[in-house]
């Protein structure tokens, strides 16, 4: 039985909602540029898809009209990426300065940028086809995948409007990974912080960007997301190296077909212990191949010589975690999933669902020579190819190509396999590697009653609540319920009557300062079936993992062998 475990620094509360039901606008608004609005040069990288446009490569400039006015500049440059924006004029300007160095959970300490406005409609799009095969009623932003970048500079107001154009489903938009403090109905979760976008309906979605780098936005609809309701997030800020090339946001994901909504329902009523459905393909920026093949294009992009170059890695799958590895060259880490970390280098990096890396990788000097980008399905947490699985692709882990020749890309010449043996180990980083810029401790005092806030993880087979007449039902649960909610009645809009309902699974912490600790324990596999690893993300909170271990949760021991209180890995504010 292993175990991990999450403190949690209490910050989602109850807000008096903003005045934003949903909202129709002007169609037209679809049509208005978003305006490149300093100091970034970057490439959006993405496929173009025939009849839709794609922002070309572009300087986004960043504006803090009120800091601006006073006389202050920017100093973020090749040789001074730490720094962001400050005040010349004053006798020690790093006192007054925004940097990498700046501790943005205070938010005195968000410099106060300007209004990004982006219009979203959720569309079907029949005729595109990311492996070269038609897929069954995708869903996609703006009829691309990945979606357009949602783009913003550190301290600006993100407004986004949904537009829901597709007829027989709600949809809500979840911005991974961005803190919701003072706005959690923005963080969108249906059932929870809002009801679903209906069809036709427009909702518009206004929160702070008090973070800076990168992440995702995703549907939070059923099983939306891996249909194609997908793409990049990109906060532009202080990074914690130097790099000369921002490559933009690199987003892989796994693909299906089918809908995924038949696939999950196989996945559900399927037996406890078999595996879910496999997937057909790996996508990377929207673009693979299925079966193996080596036919159509594949993503490509450029590297200049002796140059240093920022990636942006989003693992956007719905069942597959991946070690990411570009051949001859090494990966150096300066942020983890909105944080940025003490930089370390590493030769190829596993990324879990959900999870982001910023990279820095250095170009070579020889152009003669073009490298593969591996994705290799990490073995436990992948579904590729797997006994008991419907379907067995061939899986081709060289997803992608770096040329040292632009003249090179979209050409039929492919790189030597120099890879070597792929890993598809399931092992994250080594926590000793992931050291906050920001440093922080911990305070070894939760709040709450630790012993009642730990919780089991896993998927017992019951008698069907919900399903298929006659057939087996399999729940995640967190004890002993699963979590079933009434779309039309979101939590945050009735919490009594929530925390009196058992299956909305509401746990009570009323605090107003301090940490609370939460337990995770994975259940015995001799009683429930094979453990599929998973992720856990929490929404719209700051958090940080003091320890995880592969040993049964011991209250008295485990903290003392465990818990790291002193910069712990993964200082994620989210």
């Amino acid at each position: 039985m292993g175990w991990f475990q999450v403190t949690v620094e209490f910050v989602l509360q109850v807000t008096q909602l903003n005045p934003f039901s949903p909202i129709i606008v002007d169609q037209d608004a679809a049509q208005k540029p978003l305006g490149l609005p300093k100091q970034v040069s970057h490439d959006p990288g993405f496929p173009s898809v025939p009849g839709v446009d794609v922002l070309p490569k572009a300087t986004f400039e960043c504006h803090y009209p009120e800091l601006e006015a006073q006389g202050w500049e920017f100093c973020n440059t090749e040789t001074s990426r730490d720094c962001w924006i400050r005040d010349p004029t004053a006798n020690t300007p790093s006192f007054t300065q925004y940097d990498v160095r700046t501790n943005y959970e205070e938010r005195k300490n968000t410099p106060k940028g300007i209004t990004r406005e982006y219009w979203l409609d959720v569309t079907e799009n029949p005729d595109l086809k990311p492996d070269g095969i038609e897929k069954t009623k995708g869903k996609y932003f703006n009829g691309t995948y990945p979606g357009p970048i949602i783009e913003a500079c550190w301290g600006d107001q993100i407004v986004v409007h949904v537009t829901n154009k597709v007829t027989d489903n709600g949809t809500t938009i979840h911005w991974h990974g961005i803190r919701q403090l003072g706005t959690n109905e923005m963080d969108g979760v249906n059932g929870v912080t809002q009801c679903p976008i209906a069809p036709n309906d427009t909702f518009t979605y206004n929160f702070t960007a008090m973070q800076y780098g990168h992440s995702w936005y995703h549907s939070h609809y059923s099983s939306q997301y891996p249909d194609g309701l997908a793409g990049p997030l990109v906060i532009h800020g202080p990074s914690s190296a130097d790099w000369d090339i921002d490559l933009g946001p690199i987003m892989i994901s796994d693909w299906v077909h089918e809908t995924a909504f038949l696939a999950f329902e196989a996945e559900m009523t399927q037996d406890v212990n078999d595996l879910p459905p496999a997937t057909d393909s790996m996508l990377v920026n929207g673009i693979g191949h299925f079966n193996g093949s080596t036919d159509g294009p594949y993503y490509e992009t450029v590297f200049t010589p002796g140059k240093n170059h920022t990636l942006k890695l989003i693992n956007g799958a719905s069942g597959t975690s991946f070690n990411f590895r570009i051949d001859g060259h090494n990966l150096t880490v300066i942020a983890n999933d909105l944080v940025a970390v003490q930089p370390f280098t590493v030769e190829e990096l596993f990324i879990g669902i959900g999870q982001r890396y910023t990279v820095i990788v250095e170009g070579k000097d020889d152009t003669s020579t073009d490298y593969w980008i591996r994705t290799t399905p990490a073995t436990a947490c992948a579904f590729f190819g797997l006994p008991g699985a419907p379907t067995t692709p061939i899986v081709d882990n060289r997803t992608a190509i770096v040329r040292y020749d632009a003249s090179r890309k979209g050409s039929t010449q492919l790189p030597q396999d120099v890879g070597g043996q792929p890993n598809t180990t399931c092992a994250d980083v080594e926590p000793a590697l992931l050291n906050p810029i920001v440093p922080w401790c911990v305070d070894q005092h939760p709040q709450n009653n630790v012993t009642r806030d730990t919780f089991e993880a896993g998927k017992p087979q019951e008698p069907p609540i919900f399903g298929p007449p006659g057939a087996p039902y399999v729940h995640w649960k967190l004890g002993e319920l699963p979590m079933w909610l009434d779309f039309d009645k979101p939590t945050i809009l009735n919490i009594n009557e929530s925390i009196d309902n058992p299956y909305y699974r509401v746990v009570e912490e009323r605090y107003d300062r301090g940490f609370i600790y939460v337990i995770l324990e994975s259940p015995d596999n001799t009683t429930v079936g094979p453990i599929i690893p998973h992720p856990m993300h929490l929404h719209g909170s700051d958090f940080v993992v003091l320890g995880q271990g592969n040993t049964p949760w011991d209250e008295a021991t485990s903290p003392e062998q465990y818990f790291n209180y002193d910069n712990p890995l993964e200082g994620t504010r989210l």
